[in-house]
């Protein structure tokens, strides 16, 4: 009782001192607890459920229909066995994940936290032996300081043994893919990555972890490295994806 009400007070505090704001539009908010959206922006927040693609996790706009293929998937294959996200790429994450990236709101994390817990079991993803972090390439990292996956990562998952962001490197530096279509992606991303200790990972599952599946390129080529190397299986996860036209 003492220790709750210890730490009520010093929340009370901290808000007091540093008034917390709305992720995606800066509104000051009544607390700090996550998720830390105001009403209006939470309200434009998409979360991914059923029916999706079993393989890549895309939803289908026809919620009679159970969870099956994607058209892209029975066409062609991925080298992850499946990925998931949490919320289509609208407005407020897309905000708070910009955030995360450029600005240094690591109070995201907490709110990326919180949903990922409440969604943790609808996502049915299996315990993987590594978790590995998308990595930047070392100039990149340089620039921005840290990178967010990592963070993410160690957010999500905060009791895992073996989070290892040595494992996969990105050796060759690639041009912005904001806005390349998924075909140039793929190959401006071809073997931009490397398993630094096959070893490591060889008959191990894989989960690994971004903040945004926008085209599946980046962890597609992230994953065949992963299973070149030996991996049983690859997971995927990221806060949100972009809604495909």
């Amino acid at each position: 009782m003492i220790a709750a009400g210890l730490g009520s007070f010093l929340r009370a505090v901290q808000d007091l001192c540093f008034p917390p704001r709305c992720l995606a539009c800066g509104q000051r908010l009544a607390s700090s607890r996550p998720p830390l959206f105001c009403a209006s922006c939470a309200g434009g927040l998409r979360s991914i459920a059923s029916p999706i693609c079993t393989s890549c996790g895309r939803p289908f706009p026809d919620a009679a229909g159970g969870d099956h293929l994607c058209g892209p998937c029975l066409r062609g294959s991925w080298h992850f066995t499946r990925a998931r996200a949490l919320f289509l790429y609208t407005t407020p994450i897309a905000k708070a994940i910009h955030g995360l990236k450029y600005g240094h709101t690591t109070a995201a994390l907490a709110t990326f936290r919180f949903f990922f817990q409440a969604r943790q079991a609808e996502l049915a993803l299996a315990i993987p032996d590594r978790i590995v972090p998308v990595p930047l390439h070392p100039h990149r990292l340089r620039q921005r300081g840290f990178n967010q996956a990592l963070l993410l990562a160690r957010t999500l998952f905060p009791g895992h043994p073996d989070i290892r962001p040595d494992l996969l490197e990105r050796h060759r530096a690639t041009p912005p893919q904001t806005r390349l279509s998924g075909e140039v992606r793929r190959r401006n991303l071809k073997g931009a990555f490397r398993v630094v200790n096959p070893g490591e990972v060889a008959g191990k599952s894989v989960l690994l972890l971004d903040d945004v599946f926008t085209t599946g390129a980046t962890v597609d080529e992230c994953a065949r490295a992963l299973r070149h190397a030996g991996a049983g299986e690859v997971q995927v996860l990221t806060m949100a994806r972009v809604e495909e036209s």
